[in-house]
């Protein structure tokens, strides 16, 4: 039984390559996402591998406890980790060099999240129309988002922006005591689009070390900069047989003090992408 839980927040530092596995299109290298909506995600079966091995570089001392064994059948983990959902996605616009953009269906995924593990949010998810946005200091001023033009209608609920709050980085570097002025609420139609849209396509070659020609080319899409994930943890106590058993509590203070800031997650690590900085809300 899972005993200790904890909300996640993940802030992407740098652009992030964790890889579908088959080509969509002229995107030799898509980035994983959701089957039902499309968006980018982070599954967890790669995300739970990411955590483990920087709790092993940080020397963590229970890593059999809580992620198993390597031997198959030998123990069994007490750690779930889910997927990392997307919360907020950086895009251009026409008045901040980007913004953060959410949704409704975004907000009612946190909600449902945050009550499998006893989080509550009593906020209200407000409505927005396609041609709309809520939030920000610009009244009714219309928007450009990367090439959708928007008008506002009205603030963006400053309970939502609290909780959003609890999820990404509590210090000015990050704008975070200011986020009304760079966050909104666009509908799931209008987000959908600019999500689409909003991924980084680089080209990638590989030179011929004496001609210096190309041997091959292929498109990797990778997810931007800024961009925010969150993932639920749970922890059982230690599923060892016949020794002091670890409890849920002292676990998951030893994940969460092993991983208090930053890790590395997805492809590319030579080339500097996936670091992420973790942002921890622990459910009481």
């Amino acid at each position: 039984m899972y005993i200790k839980h904890a909300i996640v927040g993940m802030y992407c530092e740098t652009p992030l390559h964790a890889g579908s596995g088959q080509a969509v299109g002229v995107v030799d290298l898509p980035v994983q996402r959701e089957k039902t909506t499309n968006w980018p995600t982070i599954q967890a079966s790669g995300l739970k591998g990411a955590f483990r091995s920087a709790y092993e570089d940080g020397n963590g001392q229970d890593t059999n406890d809580i992620f198993g064994s390597d031997k198959s059948g030998d123990q069994a983990g007490a750690v779930s980790i889910g997927d990392a959902r997307l919360l907020l996605f950086p895009v251009r616009s026409s008045c901040a060099p980007f913004l953060w953009v959410t949704c409704p269906a975004i907000l009612q995924k946190l909600k449902r999240d945050g009550k499998i593990v006893g989080k509550e949010y009593p906020w209200t998810i407000p409505d927005v129309q396609d041609k709309q946005y809520l939030g920000l200091s610009e009244g009714n001023k219309p928007i450009i988002f990367e090439d959708l033009m928007l008008t506002g209608n009205g603030p963006f609920e400053k309970e939502i922006i609290k909780s959003i709050k609890e999820l990404v980085p509590k210090d000015d570097f990050y704008n975070t005591f200011e986020l009304e002025k760079y966050l909104c609420l666009v509908s799931d139609t209008s987000f959908s689009m600019l999500v689409e849209t909003g991924t980084e396509v680089q080209a990638r070659i590989v030179l011929d070390n004496k001609t210096k020609t190309s041997n091959n080319l292929w498109y990797q899409e990778l997810v931007p900069s800024n961009t925010v994930f969150y993932t639920v943890i749970s922890m059982a106590d230690a599923r060892r047989k016949g020794e002091e058993i670890q409890p849920a509590d002292v676990l998951m203070e030893s994940l969460k003090n092993m991983l208090m800031e930053y890790i590395q997650i997805g492809g590319d690590e030579t080339l500097g992408r996936g670091w992420t900085r973790l942002v921890w809300q622990e459910v009481e």
